[in-house]
């Protein structure tokens, strides 16, 4: 089984084919990188359990690309084989302590989906665990090969009754997990409850644009002092309206992400592990989104751009007393879910009371935080901008062979839609009303540093 050196970039070379391929190290004998069809990668080793020709040949997983470095993986490789080498035999003791399929619980089937294959291979991973709390809630003792197709229909019934896209949601997630559950070398259930479900609400597309007056209301609005939510949150949004950026994209800016902020070609370097198909993009900042995270960052070292303070539950002293210990303020980020909430409000429910949400206080139809990316890409348009260049700054990918090739990142197109969204925003928003917080321009010959910052908010 001798082969190549296994090294990142050799991994990293490696394209899925039709049918499961290995390559083998030629460092170490039995160590190798297995490429799935899908084009998951992982490094596996390859064993006799026992000796002699007639014991039998084993597979065992040592983690998947990405978890572990190669170096690090043939290093652990060597390990696993040394001790195999003295008798041990890490596939049969893996299958011993998988949990039996006959007292294994849905919510510890969830869970072992959520480590095992959704944080490993999905970026969206969190929209799974959200999904799945409401099927974790009301099967959370049920064993999981007992859960039927007509407790699947009667979960999302319940489900669809007030939010039908959120059925349909969790319809598919749920799909996904059986499916993941049964294959084999896992085994957890026998069946797919869900295999032969049809989707049970239809679905319309999106197509929410806020009209002028709409934009001219949430825009100052947002600076009303009544406004129940936080400022973070209301830059936030405004940032969406400003930049086109996803809801998670914006809640999710880290100030080490801002390039050349202070500068005449400001720019949010987003990170691959927050954007579709795992790959960095460059937005460059207009004045008015420029002006939202100034606002926003209240100290250099508080991490995310868009943060609110909260404050920590209390916990008990070395007496157990709980009463003697304070609860101490924190500067939380502010999340893609708390947008929304924001936007919606909260029903009263139990001790907590009723909560208006923005469109309720402002008076407006319903609408998303992604329908504000919308909106934004509507007016560039109409403003003069090239269907192109505005979907370069939506980071919409073409889908053919050539985008996989074609690299050019389109920055100087991207700037110009921009600077076209900041001049129709302008011209929609107008003069301030009176109750607004004045408005802060960027002015690159007055930038006061983050130290003075902290001493006029301390005095």
């Amino acid at each position: 089984m001798s082969g190549q050196t296994i090294t990142k970039s050799l991994v990293d070379g490696l394209d899925k084919q039709a049918s499961e391929y290995t390559v083998w190290d030629a460092k170490v004998p039995g160590f190798g990188v297995r490429v799935r069809p899908t084009g998951a990668k992982s490094f596996i080793i390859v064993y006799r359990a026992g000796t002699g020709r007639t014991a039998p040949v084993r597979r065992y997983t040592v983690a998947a690309v990405g978890k572990l470095a190669p170096e690090a993986a043939r290093t652990q490789a060597k390990i696993l084989l040394g001790n195999i080498a003295n008798g041990a035999d890490p596939a049969a003791e893996k299958r011993a302590n998988r949990p039996k399929r006959d007292r294994l619980t849905f919510d510890e089937l969830a869970q072992l989906y959520l480590d095992q294959y959704a944080k490993v291979r999905k970026s969206s991973w969190k929209n799974d665990e959200g999904y799945l709390k409401k099927p974790r809630a009301k099967w959370k003792r049920r064993i999981a090969s007992e859960i039927t197709d007509d407790d699947v229909a009667e979960l999302l019934e319940e489900i669809g009754a007030t939010a039908p896209v959120g059925a349909n949601r969790t319809q598919s997630i749920l799909h996904t997990l059986f499916s993941w559950a049964k294959e084999p070398g896992r085994k957890h259930v026998s069946v797919n409850p869900v295999a032969d479900m049809r989707r049970r609400y239809q679905e319309t597309a999106r197509e929410r644009v806020l009209n002028d007056e709409e934009i001219r209301t949430l825009w100052w609005g947002l600076d009303d002092p009544e406004l129940p939510a936080g400022r973070s949150v209301a830059l936030a949004l405004r940032f969406i309206l400003a930049t086109m950026v996803r809801p998670g994209q914006s809640s999710g800016l880290l100030i080490p992400e801002l390039v050349g902020f202070t500068g005449e070609d400001p720019q949010y370097h987003i990170p691959k592990h927050r954007v579709k198909k795992r790959r960095e993009v460059i937005v460059p900042l207009n004045a008015l989104a420029v002006a939202s995270v100034r606002e926003a960052i209240i100290w250099d070292d508080q991490g995310a751009v868009f943060c609110s303070w909260s404050t920590a539950a209390k916990g008990a002293d070395s007496t157990g007393n709980e009463s003697q210990v304070e609860a101490r303020p924190q500067l939380l980020p502010v999340t893609r879910d708390s947008l929304s909430a924001a936007l919606n409000g909260r029903p009263a429910k139990g001790k907590w009371p009723a909560r208006r949400g923005i469109r309720e206080h402002l008076g407006m139809a319903h609408f998303t935080p992604h329908d504000l990316r919308r909106t934004a890409a509507t007016i560039a348009r109409r403003g003069g901008a090239k269907r192109q260049d505005v979907k370069a700054l939506l980071d919409h990918l073409e889908g053919d062979v050539t985008a996989t090739y074609d690299k050019y990142d389109m920055l100087p197109e991207k700037r110009g839609v921009a600077s076209i969204l900041e001049a129709e925003l302008r011209k929609i928003i107008g003069v301030k009303p009176n109750f607004c917080r004045p408005e802060i321009v960027f002015d690159r010959d007055n930038i006061v540093p983050i130290e003075e910052q902290k001493i006029a908010v301390a005095s």
